[in-house]
Protein backbone atom coordinates (compact mmCIF):
# COMPACT_ATOMS: atom_id res chain seq x y z
CA UNK A 1 0.00 0.00 0.00
CA UNK A 2 1.05 3.42 -0.73
CA UNK A 3 2.07 6.34 1.65
CA UNK A 4 1.06 9.86 1.07
CA UNK A 5 2.79 12.70 3.17
CA UNK A 6 2.22 16.53 2.51
CA UNK A 7 4.12 19.52 4.07
CA UNK A 8 2.84 22.64 4.03
CA UNK A 9 5.87 25.16 5.13
CA UNK A 10 5.61 28.40 5.78
CA UNK A 11 8.71 30.35 5.27
CA UNK A 12 9.82 33.83 7.49
CA UNK A 13 10.02 35.58 3.92
CA UNK A 14 9.57 34.60 0.26
CA UNK A 15 13.23 35.14 -0.04
CA UNK A 16 13.72 32.03 2.30
CA UNK A 17 10.97 30.35 0.33
CA UNK A 18 12.60 30.76 -2.88
CA UNK A 19 16.21 29.56 -1.72
CA UNK A 20 14.33 26.08 -0.57
CA UNK A 21 12.61 25.70 -3.47
CA UNK A 22 16.06 26.13 -5.62
CA UNK A 23 17.46 23.82 -2.98
CA UNK A 24 14.66 21.12 -3.76
CA UNK A 25 14.99 21.64 -7.51
CA UNK A 26 18.68 20.82 -7.23
CA UNK A 27 17.81 18.09 -5.59
CA UNK A 28 15.26 16.67 -7.52
CA UNK A 29 17.64 16.98 -10.81
CA UNK A 30 20.50 15.11 -8.65
CA UNK A 31 17.96 11.96 -7.77
CA UNK A 32 17.25 11.89 -11.43
CA UNK A 33 20.89 11.44 -12.25
CA UNK A 34 21.23 8.97 -9.79
CA UNK A 35 17.89 7.28 -11.21
CA UNK A 36 16.29 7.29 -7.55
CA UNK A 37 13.13 6.96 -7.48
CA UNK A 38 11.05 10.03 -6.07
CA UNK A 39 7.90 10.84 -6.91
CA UNK A 40 6.62 14.52 -5.51
CA UNK A 41 4.87 17.64 -6.47
CA UNK A 42 5.84 21.00 -4.95
CA UNK A 43 3.50 24.33 -4.80
CA UNK A 44 3.65 27.69 -4.06
CA UNK A 45 1.07 29.41 -2.88
CA UNK A 46 -0.16 32.25 -5.21
CA UNK A 47 -1.17 34.55 -3.02
CA UNK A 48 1.09 33.78 0.04
CA UNK A 49 4.44 33.10 -1.77
CA UNK A 50 6.16 32.25 1.51
CA UNK A 51 4.36 29.42 2.30
CA UNK A 52 5.41 26.00 0.13
CA UNK A 53 3.65 22.42 -0.21
CA UNK A 54 5.10 19.61 -0.89
CA UNK A 55 3.02 16.48 -1.68
CA UNK A 56 5.14 13.30 -1.62
CA UNK A 57 3.99 9.70 -2.31
CA UNK A 58 6.06 6.47 -1.35
CA UNK A 59 5.44 2.90 -3.02
CA UNK A 60 5.54 1.54 0.93
CA UNK A 61 7.48 2.03 4.00
CA UNK A 62 10.89 0.58 2.68
CA UNK A 63 10.57 3.28 -0.07
CA UNK A 64 9.98 6.42 2.79
CA UNK A 65 12.67 5.25 4.50
CA UNK A 66 14.90 5.45 1.23
CA UNK A 67 13.34 8.52 0.16
CA UNK A 68 14.32 10.49 3.55
CA UNK A 69 17.78 8.70 3.80
CA UNK A 70 18.48 9.95 0.40
CA UNK A 71 17.11 13.26 0.84
CA UNK A 72 19.23 13.18 4.17
CA UNK A 73 22.29 12.98 2.81
CA UNK A 74 21.47 15.28 -0.25
CA UNK A 75 19.73 17.86 1.86
CA UNK A 76 21.88 21.48 1.88
CA UNK A 77 19.27 23.17 3.42
CA UNK A 78 20.09 25.73 6.04
CA UNK A 79 18.54 25.47 9.86
CA UNK A 80 18.38 29.53 9.28
CA UNK A 81 15.23 28.96 7.62
CA UNK A 82 13.44 27.33 9.96
CA UNK A 83 9.89 27.39 8.68
CA UNK A 84 7.14 26.38 10.53
CA UNK A 85 5.58 22.73 9.40
CA UNK A 86 2.56 21.30 9.30
CA UNK A 87 2.69 17.54 7.99
CA UNK A 88 -0.30 15.30 7.37
CA UNK A 89 0.69 11.97 6.24
CA UNK A 90 -1.66 8.45 5.67
CA UNK A 91 -1.98 5.44 3.42
CA UNK A 92 -3.68 5.73 0.22
CA UNK A 93 -6.88 4.54 0.41
CA UNK A 94 -8.04 5.81 -3.56
CA UNK A 95 -5.92 7.06 -6.20
CA UNK A 96 -7.03 7.45 -9.65
CA UNK A 97 -4.81 9.30 -12.17
CA UNK A 98 -7.11 9.62 -15.67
Amino acid sequence: MSIMRITVRTFQNNQHAEMFIAMSQKIMEDALKDKFKINFTMIQNRTSKNQVTAIWKYDNEQHLKEVRSYLSKHNSIPNSLSPKEVVFSGDVILDHVS
